[in-house]
């Protein structure tokens, strides 16, 4: 079996984002925020601390796929809404021996913030679907102000991420729906030059999520293949069962398919992780898939 040195954790801290991606996956229907664990002080320091205990020592996904170190990535919805809860949150997975990472959409990745916290995240994904200010507004990419990462903010913010944290890894993910999907972004690329580029196909999950066609998804990654050496491609079956994803509420979950909606355990601080991790399915095979 490929062995992976590195398993990923990703917590969804908050379904609250200051964006309004028509596509949005990380929805869990409830209507609110009020549950979220970042609202009860001390629990999603309390979170931290189980999964360490487990993950970060011997256990039968551990032994199953000869993992050496395990990143907790921090996402959302937007986790930099959260300000002072999300900093603490990172500092203290840093603190109990987790990698870090983070999938922004920038907006709040200002130089002050970039200088307090690019030393502290291993590995910065900012998410960006368009260099066309229009087609980012029709995608939902946009804040109430009308403010948006353009290629040159979005090449600003990786130019120094790299010079705080040389060791660092810069990525770009891109949901490749129907809005972009004829679009072109070697320019931007090219001035950006991330160190990793995820191109994921539009998981339609909701009903009112329009997919994007093979032939669509197939010619934006044929129209990239300049950056080929450095392109991760996700189709909707390569998702399915390979990521390992916590809610905001602390429950592991998975997506049942495009129609299904998700399969949720009961929270990891009332069970425990093994028990939660037991009621949702997760393909290492397909992880190793991606990250090995």
């Amino acid at each position: 079996m490929t062995h992976s040195n590195e398993l990923v954790i990703n917590f969804h801290m908050t379904e609250a984002c200051n964006y309004r991606c028509d596509y949005c996956y990380a929805t869990w229907d409830s209507g609110c925020h009020s549950k979220e664990l970042h609202r009860i002080e001390g629990a999603v320091e309390a979170l931290i601390d189980k999964l360490a205990d487990y993950f970060l020592n011997n256990n039968p996904l551990k032994d199953a796929m000869g993992y050496g170190s395990v990143r907790l990535n921090f996402a959302g919805g937007e986790p930099m809404l959260l300000g002072k809860r999300f900093c603490d949150a990172l500092l203290h997975a840093k603190a109990k021996g987790f990698r870090t990472s983070i999938i922004t959409n920038a907006a709040f990745l200002d130089d002050d913030c970039l200088l307090a916290l690019s030393r502290h995240i291993d590995v910065l994904g900012v998410s960006f679907d368009s260099a066309d200010e229009i087609t980012a507004k029709t995608i939902g990419r946009m804040d109430r102000k009308g403010g948006w990462i353009s290629p040159i903010k979005l090449a600003h913010i990786a130019s120094m991420y790299r010079q705080l944290n040389p060791f660092g890894v810069f990525k770009v993910n891109t949901v490749v729906n129907q809005h972009n999907c004829h679009e072109s972004l070697v320019d931007t690329m090219l001035m950006v030059n991330p160190d990793k580029w995820k191109l994921l196909r539009v998981l339609p999950i909701y009903n009112h999520i329009k997919p994007v066609s093979d032939r669509q998804f197939n010619a934006f990654v044929d129209r990239h293949e300049l950056f080929s050496h450095l392109t991760v491609v996700e189709d909707n079956q390569d998702m399915l069962a390979s990521y390992l994803m916590i809610n905001p509420e602390g429950c592991f979950y998975q997506n049942g398919g495009t129609q299904s909606g998700y399969i949720i355990s009961k929270p990891i601080l009332e069970v425990g992780v093994r028990q939660a991790l037991s009621a949702v399915q997760f393909d290492f095979d397909s992880f190793l898939g991606r990250y090995a």
